[in-house]
């Protein structure tokens, strides 16, 4: 059975600060792992990229192998689902590496999801860049 992970970035330009967050939930719904780091100087599409990267890297650290991972950007889910190609070179670099990460998985899935039914992930990367920038 998949575990299900839900991964948001979140960026605030006048700040020129953004983050990156993640929530596991196990098959039966509960929370066991969430996660959140301050990238310092990044776009909302490469705080999304980290947001799934770190959010594969601590499934993979917990001997997770089935992923379901869902994120608010339609972008981010398009391109991992190879839909949309990727011109930007940083980008490229992100994409890459969560397509090494994907080699450890048995089974991995990435699912759009509207931002209402991703807030604890949306909140606790707004939350991240809010104790950065009070400390």
């Amino acid at each position: 059975m998949a575990y299900y992970g839900f991964a948001d970035g979140a960026s605030r330009h006048t700040r020129n600060l953004a983050s990156a967050a993640w929530v596991l939930y196990s098959p039966s719904g509960e929370l066991t792992i969430s996660g959140a780091r301050c990238l310092g100087s990044a776009t909302n599409n490469v705080a999304e990229y980290q947001a799934a990267i770190g959010l594969m890297t601590e499934a993979l650290s917990s001997g997770i192998f089935h992923l379901i991972v869902h994120l608010d950007s339609q972008l981010v889910v398009s391109q991992l689902n190879g839909v949309y190609s990727i011109r930007d070179p940083s980008l490229i670099r992100l994409f890459r590496r969560v397509r090494l990460l994907e080699r450890s998985f048995v089974y991995i899935e990435y699912c759009y999801v509207p931002r209402r039914f991703n807030m604890v992930a949306d909140s606790l990367a707004n939350y991240m860049l809010d104790w950065y920038l009070s400390h």
